[in-house]
């Protein structure tokens, strides 16, 4: 997570303008702001996993009172949605609620829980892919994006909830674009492909295929009535570059994007690469059983078979997908 001076920004307004039936105590919203210029946040990690450890680099009034703050602004931004007609809100049983307003599904970026998405429809309607992509999501999951803006972001993922039920699994699926390719993902000294690689579900398969520490499977696959190509990378192990975390391509926000790979059985991550409205758009999967090395890391227990049940919803949420060209 980098540093978000804009969010910084908000919640010191907002706790400037605050006047619920309890307001915070001067104590906590000067410690409040004392600390939010200097938290610590986690520098880049591997694949698509995002660890939520801003608050508790807090002092425990400070914490408690964001915490406070944050689930105040929540009701009340649930209220303002309310208010326009919509639903989809926070609500203390995510399941209770469908993720779907009175006029269709609900975009994915301006939903107010990500951390723990309602289960529902939901879509990504953004200028930077070339098309809509809509899909039925079930409970236990939540979206991570690159950057500090999901609109802005051109990679978006969704990802399980961990056994000790944080963001920390790393394990599911993301859309994004290819837009820088390495030559080595071990070694971005070593550069990056020619432009034209990104051109084509047929070229990105290719130069995919190309990575000397990955072995990589191919086959033709058709998606939403649109045709592609399927890659399966493979690794000898988890550790494929050594000590260093493999870079395979960058998205056209410069987001550095690497696999996930599992801690028992064959080390594999899957790219769906499909031709649409003139460009590539790739839909990134852990179809694997097992729990990553990410959330090992994070406290959770290795286990073979971490998320069977989870790949049951993952194939339900691929063959959920329609895509809208615009």
């Amino acid at each position: 997570m980098t540093s978000n001076d804009g969010f910084i920004g908000r919640l010191e307004s907002y706790l400037d303008e605050y006047e619920g039936v309890t307001p915070l105590p001067d104590a906590v919203r000067d410690a409040i702001r004392a600390e939010l210029p200097n938290t610590k946040q986690t520098g880049p990690v591997r694949g698509l996993s995002r660890i939520q450890t801003m608050t508790f680099q807090i002092p425990a009034p400070a914490r408690y009172g964001l915490a406070a703050a944050a689930i105040a602004a929540a009701v009340a931004i649930g209220a303002n949605v309310f208010s326009q007609g919509g639903t989809g809100g926070p609500s203390a049983t995510p399941t209770a609620t469908p993720a779907q307003s009175a006029s269709g599904p609900m975009s994915l970026v301006d939903s107010p829980t990500p951390d723990n998405l309602p289960a529902g429809d939901y879509f990504i309607d953004l200028p930077a892919y070339p098309a809509r992509i809509d899909f039925e999501l079930p409970a236990g999951w939540w979206h991570y994006w690159d950057g500090s803006e999901p609109a802005e972001a051109t990679a978006h993922a969704l990802l399980v909830l961990d056994a000790l039920g944080g963001n920390g699994s790393g394990w599911g699926l993301a859309f994004t674009l290819a837009n820088e390719v390495l030559i080595d993902p071990c070694d971005g000294a070593a550069g990056i492909m020619d432009s034209s690689v990104t051109e084509s579900a047929e070229a990105l398969a290719a130069a995919f295929s190309a990575w000397p520490a990955f072995p990589a499977t191919v086959e033709d696959v058709s998606v939403a009535g649109f045709s592609g190509k399927r890659v399966e990378i493979t690794a000898d192990n988890a550790a494929p570059c050594g000590t260093r975390d493999p870079t395979l391509f960058r998205t056209p926000t410069s987001y550095d994007f690497g696999p996930e790979f599992p801690t028992n059985g064959p080390v594999v991550n899957q790219f769906t690469l499909l031709d649409v409205n003139g460009a590539v758009l790739v839909i990134w999967t852990t179809d694997f059983a097992s729990t990553t090395d990410f959330e090992v890391d994070g406290g959770v227990s290795p286990d073979p078979e971490g998320h069977a049940d989870h790949q049951v919803e993952l194939h339900n949420i691929l063959d959920s997908i329609v895509i809208t060209p615009r």
